[in-house]
């Protein structure tokens, strides 16, 4: 496996989301999956649940592994992350289309790069 290849923890905190506040946990769990499916995912399954005025968790399971997402619409914060093996997935990109989504004025990001978990060869990854 190349180092290039190894699987990837993308964090992001996203704050200021003027848009998050107005926007149903429903509308923001849809646009999440489009956008995550939109950066080359692949998602086998869904999950959200909404909790009154504090905020919403929706996660995706990904062919190429996950992606989180935590919001708290009182103060406009998001909390994104996404784990992948496959270079195809474009998280970075999501990453952004998400805080523009939801009027993020700021976001940062860790990349912390995993082990690759697998015994076999790095192209059995989607």
């Amino acid at each position: 496996m190349l180092a290039s290849d190894a699987p990837i923890l993308y964090s992001a905190d996203l704050t200021g989301c003027t848009l998050l506040p107005s926007l149903s946990p429903e509308h923001v769990a849809a646009v999440f999956a489009w956008i995550v499916e939109d950066a080359g995912a692949t998602v086998v399954r869904g999950v959200s649940h909404y909790f009154p005025v504090v905020g919403l968790t929706s996660v995706l399971i990904l062919t190429e592994s996950h992606a989180v997402l935590h919001t708290w619409p009182e103060s406009g914060t998001v909390h994104l992350d996404i784990f992948s093996c496959s270079p195809r997935l474009r998280s970075l990109a999501a990453i952004a289309a998400v805080g523009e989504a939801l009027g993020a004025g700021m976001v940062t990001v860790q990349e912390v790069s995993r082990a690759n978990g697998s015994h076999r060869p790095a192209v059995s990854c989607a």
